[in-house]
Order: structure tokens, then sequence, then C-alpha cells
């Protein structure tokens, strides 16, 4: 009744103004600890998320800052989090994460960056990052840099929060295979940050990271969950000139939608197994990499499916054709972003099933 009262004020709204309203309540994240969410448990964030979709409701996105937030409440000081937590959760800041680097994408702890300290007690910043998400409009960072050379390469990492308006960064926009650019090589050049920037212990970012990264892989699993595009796929092939209504099914389309199906009915079962599972505590962490490794390819087959009905359509760029093949070019990154599908089943395989650490590569002589 409580959560029906909240979101019924809001109805109407557009979702950046029901985020700035919503975000003082706690409704806006809901299971984060008071003051910033009602400290919701999964099944109370479920239902407050069915209250959302009955009433017409939506909130819009935090992007980035979904896995900003989680890391700054675990390891941030009670400043920072006074700071950062109340203006992102309203929306007024943006997030990017600057962490991978042309060297360090999958074995990120092999990074370059370096961070010295000054006079002053502040830090220096120089390296480059890259497939960076929203560096253009971000007014915010977070960043991962070796403080410590001399130490093994998960160690000596700090975590660092960065006002993206500083001296000394240039942000250049990088093109993909759909045409767009949302990702960007970040570039440092005697960037500046003061001592507070630092989050949690000096010389253990890694820590922190760990934190930043485990969200990072159930927030995108959890996209998935609500469209991987199968409705919008099911909905072709009922159509009236669809293998359904038609009578016919030559190239067994009805099967591969079948599977389809099937696998997104184990998918659900898999998440609300991982709900219940919240319920009792449990942090995300390798639990979320079997997700990812499962949905991400679940929606690559879907996309796949997609253009492949299209035929020759699905080879012009107007109309379903364009949805299809832009649906089917973004596909391609999800076994990369996050984490790569080989990442992943390490994880799981060491973290999960106690396998042994895959032995460090040898150089060559």
């Amino acid at each position: 009744a409580e959560a029906r009262a909240v979101i019924e004020r809001v109805h109407g709204l557009d979702p950046a103004a029901v985020r700035r309203r919503l975000a003082p309540t706690g409704y806006a994240a809901p299971h984060l600890p008071r003051p910033y969410g009602l400290g919701a448990d999964p099944v109370q964030q479920l239902a407050i998320q069915q209250e959302l979709a009955a009433a017409g409701v939506r909130i819009s996105e935090l992007g980035i800052a979904t896995w900003v937030v989680p890391s700054l409440l675990a390891h941030g000081t009670p400043a920072q989090q006074e700071r950062f937590l109340g203006p992102t959760l309203r929306g007024e800041l943006l997030w990017c994460q600057l962490f991978s680097e042309p060297g360090a994408g999958s074995d990120l702890a092999s990074l370059r960056t370096r961070a010295e300290r000054v006079d002053g007690g502040g830090w220096r910043v120089n390296g480059q990052k890259v497939w960076t998400s929203a560096a253009r409009w971000a007014s915010h960072g977070i960043l991962l840099a070796r403080t410590d050379p001399d130490a093994p390469k998960h160690q000596g990492l700090t975590f660092f929060v960065v006002d993206m308006a500083s001296p000394g960064i240039d942000v250049r926009p990088l093109k993909e295979i759909t045409g767009e650019e949302l990702f960007n090589e970040v570039y440092f050049d005697d960037v500046l940050l003061p001592a507070d920037a630092v989050v949690g212990e000096v010389n253990n970012g890694w820590k922190v990271a760990r934190t930043t990264l485990d969200n990072e892989r159930v927030h995108m699993a959890d996209q998935l969950t609500f469209d991987t595009g199968l409705e919008a796929l099911v909905e072709r092939v009922a159509a009236p000139d669809g293998p359904v209504r038609a009578g016919a099914d030559p190239e067994g389309v009805l099967g591969k939608v079948g599977e389809l199906a099937a696998e997104a009915h184990a998918l659900g079962c898999i998440g609300l197994r991982t709900t219940l599972q919240q319920v009792s505590g449990l942090e995300p962490g390798a639990g979320a990499s079997i997700r990812k490794l499962v949905q991400t390819s679940h929606q690559q087959k879907v996309a796949e499916l997609a253009l492949e009905l299209l035929g020759p359509a699905g080879a012009v760029r107007e109309g379903a054709g364009e949805r299809a093949l832009h649906g089917f070019l973004m596909s391609r990154c999800l076994t990369i972003a996050g984490g790569t599908t080989q990442v992943q089943r390490n994880v799981v395989a060491e973290r999960l099933l106690g396998l042994p650490r895959d032995p460090e590569p040898r150089p060559l002589i």
C-alpha cells in the first residue's frame, strides 16, 4: 500500500523526473540500505518493480552508476558517500568506468596507467584507458591505476574517483560496427587528483574493483532478463505471412523459436533462484558469471534468428531490416563486455567448482 501511494505521486512524469522525485524516498533504489534505499530484500524489490510496471511508471536508468554506487557504499568514506550517492541516485551525476586499457582488457590487473604521489598528498595520473562507455558526457569516473609498480600485479593498484572536467583528460570517441560511437579512449596527461579521491585503501584497489566488476555482471545479466528480443521474434513468426499462419515450416523455424523459448524459461528460473539466494544475504559474485555466460549467448542466438528470418530484407538498412541488423551487430559485444566469456568460465571454474587456477603464461625464450 505504501509503495502504491508513493508511485501514484509520480504517475505521468517523465523517467528522469520520476528518478528525481523517488530518490529521496528510497524507492529509486530500494535494494540499497537506508537512507539511500529501503533495505529491501530481492522479493520486496520485485514487488516494487511490479507496482511500477502496473502503474506504467518508468524510472531513468543509472547506467554505469549502477555498479559505482555499491562500490562507494562498501568502500567509500562517509564524506564520499554524502558527496556522491545522493546526486547520483537523483540522476544529477553521470559516471564512466576507467578500467580497461589497450594491453589490459580481460587481464585487467596488468594495467599500466600510473598514479604517483605529489606534494600535499594528491596524485598525478598518466596513462590511457579504452572502451570507456559514456566518457564524453560523464561528470565523474571511477579509475583503477597502478600506485606501486614493484608490487605483484593484483596488488599495488588504487581505486580513484575522477572529476572528468579535470585538466589533462582527453576523450576520443571510437566508432563501432553499428556506426555508433558509444565507447571512447581516454588519455591522462599529468592529471592531478586530490588526496580524498582515493576509494578504499591505497594499493588495495583490486578489492574495490572486484565489488565493481561483480555488480557489473549482475547488472548485465539483469538487463538481458527483461528484454532479449524473443517476444518480438515470436510476434514476427506468428505474423500473417509467418510459418504459423502459413501452415508450412520447411526451415524448422518453429523448432528454433521453441528452443529459444525453453531456454528463456530456464533463464527465468535461474534468475528466480538467484533472487531467492540473495534473500539469504549472499553477495553477487561467481553466480553472476553463470548468468552472464548463459544469457549473453541466448541474446546473440535471438538476434541471429531475427536477422535470418528477414532474408534479403535483412541486408537493407531501413525498417525491420535496420532494427534487426542493429540488434545483431550490438549483440556481438555481449560476450566481451563486462568480462569475456573465457574470463567468466575461469571465474566459475575457480570460485564455484574449486578447480585450480590457470598457469601463468611463460615468456618465450
